[in-house]
């Protein structure tokens, strides 16, 4: 069967926006999606093939926006076709890029995502491109202006606890979407309101036989709610001393790509 090809553009029943505005500082890219019956193979024809908007900080935006919250990104892209068909997908959800940086001769983080069709495990190739870095002297100075929610990712530690500075400063809920451990964590944890992180997360950063001790030791560093999601097993979360766990909703699973970015986004909006 020949591959179907997609540009995604998520539609959804329009929902009143939220007062306020929530700013995302993190990863964004552009996700090509390939479902293959036999991936060992060494020519392997696509059932299916969807190229899409993709990254941490994009994916919860998008998700704010869907349900009805003003959005605005900051980060920096190429001037490429990759970099362009990020922007536009951003703009397609009502999400401001005025702030978005096009970095000319530059080549934008791209990620391949190979979906096995029986077993749906996927492998992921990433690219962060060769865009420069971004620097505190980057930030713009309104980036934070009308902002109510702050979200980040991690991927960009330094940059982000200078931006979780300010929100702090101005008294902007900060939330931290923790996927995996990486270099200046701690700090972003320290700085943060709300933390959503893996059960990878939690294992590698304050590992324990029991979820709810880990949970603990993450709002010992300063968060008033941590939650940790665990796939189909659901989610548990601590906000003071109350413990709250919450079943996974029953759906068919296609691919689990986006979807701790898409609970961040909803756990954010409510």
């Amino acid at each position: 069967m020949p591959a179907k090809a997609s540009s995604s553009v998520v539609t959804a029943k329009k929902i009143p926006r939220r007062e306020g505005l929530a700013v995302g500082v993190g990863l964004a890219t552009v996700d090509l999606m390939c479902v293959v019956p036999r991936a060992e193979l060494r020519l392997v024809e696509m059932s299916v093939f969807s190229m899409q908007g993709g990254g941490s900080a994009a994916n919860m935006l998008s998700v704010l926006s869907i349900l009805g919250v003003q959005g605005r990104y900051f980060g920096r892209v190429g001037d490429d076709d990759f970099g362009h068909f990020i922007e536009r997908t951003l703009k397609q959800l009502d999400i401001d890029t005025s702030l978005l940086i096009k970095e000319k001769g530059k080549v934008s983080p791209v990620a391949i995502i190979q979906i096995d069709e029986l077993s749906r495990r996927r492998k992921v190739l990433l690219s962060r491109g060769n865009v420069t870095p971004l620097s505190t002297r980057d930030l713009p100075d309104r980036l934070l202006d009308g902002a109510s929610l702050l979200c980040i990712d991690g991927s960009q530690p330094a940059l982000q606890a200078a931006v979780a500075e300010r929100a702090r400063a101005k008294g902007i809920t900060v939330l931290l979407n923790a996927s995996q451990l990486s270099g200046g964590m701690g700090e972003l944890l320290a700085l943060s309101d709300i933390v959503v992180g893996s059960e990878r997360f939690a294992n590698e950063f304050a590992p324990s036989d029991e979820l709810s001790e880990s949970l603990r030791e993450i709002t010992r560093l300063g968060p008033r709610v941590a939650v940790i999601t665990m796939g189909e097993a659901g989610a548990v979360a601590l906000e003071g001393t109350k413990l709250v766990q919450q079943d996974a909703i029953d759906v068919f699973v296609a691919d689990t790509t986006g979807a701790g970015d898409a609970f961040c986004g909803a756990f954010a909006y409510a």
